[in-house]
């Protein structure tokens, strides 16, 4: 927090009224200068980074803060994207909005995102920025989590599929309106299907199936879908080059 008070130029208060508006959001809420140096932060904010009730910046005093300065307060992984889009929104003079990690009085981090804008008097001279900074650290771990279960999902899906490549066996899925809505890349293998023309239908399935096993094996599918049953069974498939095979098929509801 000390560099916020380096510099001693000062300049008047931000306005009680603004500042008494800017109080009631429940956010983050602050205000810069033209040059984008921080001089209001409002109670929630202030009360967040542990600043003393006398500090300058409560009451909207301008100590003449760098423009970088609350780059100090962010996680040290985020400096650079935080000063970077903020030098470009100074530079621009638009609005724009970035997402980092702010420390709090005890010393941790909890993730924001903040959104400034500017303020212009009616001849287009910028008179301050003004912005709010929301606290999505709920959001983030929801992602994070979300993150680390696809990865451990694609490497579950890798493990499987090797193994079943190793295994020389397959795996499947059909609804009980008989849509097939999985299979697995070494079924496609085994029954000699082509997966870019998509999952085959059940009927696709028992062109593979030997016509002297295909009744039980109609039997069975019916039987499971009808009773809710899982199956055990060995049938015979033909490959389209001719080859045959005997396979094991096991099943089971869920």
């Amino acid at each position: 927090m000390g560099d916020f008070l380096d510099n001693t130029q000062r300049h008047p208060p931000l306005r009680a009224e603004i500042q008494t508006a800017l109080n009631l959001i429940p956010a983050f809420a602050w205000c810069c200068n033209p040059s984008g140096g921080l001089s209001f932060l409002n109670e929630r904010g202030a009360d967040y980074l542990g600043l003393p009730k006398d500090h300058p910046i409560r009451h909207g005093i301008d100590t003449g803060a760098e423009w970088d300065s609350h780059i100090a307060l962010l996680h040290p992984d985020d400096h650079e994207e935080a000063r970077r889009v903020w030098s470009n929104l100074l530079r621009t003079g638009c609005a724009g909005d970035v997402s980092f990690r702010v420390r709090n009085a005890e010393g941790g981090y909890r993730w924001h995102l903040s959104r400034a804008e500017p303020v212009r008097a009616s001849d287009g001279t910028l008179l301050y920025w003004i912005g709010v900074n929301l606290d999505i650290e709920d959001r983030k771990q929801a992602e994070f989590e979300q993150e680390k279960l696809t990865e451990e999902l694609r490497r579950s899906e890798f493990y499987l599929a090797e193994g079943q490549r190793l295994g020389h066996a397959g795996s499947w899925s059909f609804k009980p309106d008989l849509t097939c809505d999985y299979w697995s890349r070494e079924l496609y293998e085994i029954l000699g299907f082509d997966p870019r023309n998509g999952i085959p239908t059940i009927a696709d399935y028992l062109t593979r199936v030997h016509p002297q096993d295909r009744e039980i094996v109609e039997a069975t599918i019916q039987r499971m879908v009808g009773a809710g049953e899982g199956c055990d069974i060995k049938k015979r498939i033909v490959r389209p080059d001719g080859v045959q095979r005997v396979i094991r098929c096991v099943g089971m509801p869920v």
